[in-house]
C-alpha cells in the first residue's frame, strides 16, 4: 500500500500564506483508481472554496451572507452523500441476493495524509471515501459478472462527474459570494469617501476677500 503526503495548495484565495491557520491532519485510504482520481482533481479545488466561504467571506462580507451560502453548500454536500450511500445499499443488496463475494483487494491502494483547514473539507473527503466504497461494491459485482463492462464504465463515469461537478459548484458559489461581498465593500468605501469629501468641503473655513474701491482723483 503506497503512502502519499498531500501538500495543501499555495493559492488559497485572498488569504496570505504567512497567516497562521489552524488545521488537523486526516488520513484516508483510497483503494480504487476512480476515488484517487477524484481526490487529485477535485479535493483541492473544493477545499479552497470551502475555506473561502468559512473564513474569508466573514472578513469581507457579513455573517448573514456567509450563513446563506453555507446553507446552500451544506445542502449540496448532504444530498450527494445521501445519494452515494443509497447506491451502496442497493449494490450490497444485489451482492447478497446473488451470493457475491464483496471482500476484494486492490493492487495500488494509497494512504493519503492531508491538512484539514475547514470543517466542511472533512465532509467532502467523506464523500470521496464513500465513493471509494461504492466502487468496491461495483468492482465485486463486475468481477462476479453481475455488471458488464459497459454498464460499469458508464456508472463509474457518471458518479465521478457528479462529484467533480459538486466541487466545481462549491468553488463557483465561493467565488461569486466573495466577489459580491467585495463589490459591496468597495461601493461602501467609495460612498464613505465621497461623503467625507463633501463634509470636508462644507466645514472648510470661508476665506473673506477684501475689496478695495478706487476713487478717482479730481
Amino acid at each position: 500500500m503506497a503512502t502519499r503526503q498531500y501538500k495543501p495548495s499555495s493559492t488559497i484565495p485572498t488569504v496570505r500564506l504567512s497567516n497562521s491557520r489552524p488545521f488537523i491532519t486526516q488520513k484516508a485510504v483510497l483503494n480504487s483508481l476512480h476515488a484517487q482520481q477524484i481526490f487529485e482533481r477535485g479535493y483541492e479545488m473544493c477545499a479552497n472554496g470551502l475555506f473561502s466561504l468559512t473564513v474569508v467571506l466573514r472578513f469581507i462580507g457579513t455573517e448573514e451572507q456567509a450563513q446563506a451560502v453555507e446553507g446552500m453548500v451544506d445542502e449540496l454536500l448532504n444530498k450527494t452523500l445521501a445519494e452515494i450511500r443509497q447506491e451502496v445499499v442497493r449494490m450490497q443488496e444485489l451482492s447478497e441476493a446473488n451470493g457475491c463475494e464483496t471482500s476484494i483487494g486492490y493492487t495500488n491502494s494509497r494512504t493519503i495524509e492531508i491538512q484539514i483547514t475547514s470543517p466542511r473539507s472533512i465532509r467532502f473527503l467523506a464523500i470521496i471515501r464513500e465513493f471509494d466504497g461504492l466502487i468496491a461494491q461495483m468492482d465485486a459485482l463486475w468481477l462476479a459478472c453481475l455488471i458488464d463492462d459497459t454498464n460499469y464504465a458508464i456508472e463509474a463515469y457518471q458518479w465521478k462527474r457528479k462529484i467533480l461537478r459538486l466541487a466545481g459548484q462549491i468553488r463557483t458559489l465561493a467565488t461569486r459570494a466573495i466577489l459580491a461581498a467585495r463589490k459591496k465593500e468597495n461601493a461602501e468605501i467609495a460612498a464613505e469617501e465621497k461623503e467625507s469629501a463633501v463634509l470636508k468641503e462644507l466645514t472648510a473655513p470661508v476665506t473673506e476677500t477684501s475689496t478695495t474701491l478706487s476713487v478717482p482723483l479730481v
